[in-house]
């Protein structure tokens, strides 16, 4: 997996993302209990959002496996250029610095970051409007498993 997250952080994430979006507290709870070697619920939420985000953003810009190191440094300038990208990078960061600082347990945190995030990856998908939750959130998961 990429951006620092392991398979099980990823699929943790996303569970949370779920959770949130069925305002499923029960779940989050336990989610957020996590174990002591585990990233806080908010901190890993918002670090996934990164990293879905960032995901996105190279697809949405045309990137593929098979590109050169040249086609990459354009594509790289392309997002750089990109006001989009760059909006989607700032409100990431912001994501991150704020799922730092709250409360592990902090379920109303976590489900605002959680909702920030699936909005995010509905506004860069064909129809934000007509987009699925759930199916984007199973898409990403069956990448987190094929990909780690």
């Amino acid at each position: 997996m990429t951006d620092g997250l392991t398979v099980d952080e990823a699929l943790r994430a996303l569970a949370a993302l779920e959770a949130a979006w069925k305002d499923d507290d029960e779940a989050l709870s336990a989610l957020a209990a996590g174990g002591a070697d585990e990233r806080p619920l908010p901190a890993l939420v918002a670090a996934y959002g990164e990293h879905a985000m960032d995901t996105l953003m190279a697809l949405a810009f045309g990137l593929r496996s098979s590109m050169s190191d040249e086609e990459i440094a354009e594509l790289s300038d392309a997002v750089s250029a990109n006001i989009g990208a760059r909006m989607s990078a700032l409100l990431t960061q912001t994501l991150k610095a704020w799922g730092t600082v709250a409360e592990a347990d902090d379920l109303s945190v976590t489900k605002i970051i959680a909702h920030t995030v699936i909005d995010a990856m509905r506004a860069v998908t064909e129809d934000p409007t007509r987009t699925e939750v759930l199916p984007l959130l199973a898409t990403f998961r069956n990448y987190a498993l094929n990909d780690g």
